[in-house]
């Protein structure tokens, strides 16, 4: 069930991030940050691509990874 709350990136001014973006902010950063990050903003700190960072949501969502159900 959801709360209703909105997330945005704390680097942009994207309000609501998805649930994949939400996902990968904790995977990549930490599970119990409260700063996400969209993927734009994360490909560019990470120094890669968005579509890098799609290929590896997919990639831990078929290894069945928990933050991205």
């Amino acid at each position: 069930m959801s709360s209703g709350k909105q997330v945005g990136c704390c680097f942009c001014s994207k309000e609501k991030l998805s649930k994949d973006e939400i996902g990968l902010s904790k995977k990549l950063i930490h599970r119990q940050t409260e700063r996400m990050v969209c993927l734009t903003c994360m490909a560019a700190y990470l120094e890669t691509t968005e579509e890098y960072l799609t290929e590896r949501i997919e990639d831990f969502k078929r290894h069945g990874c928990a933050l991205f159900r």
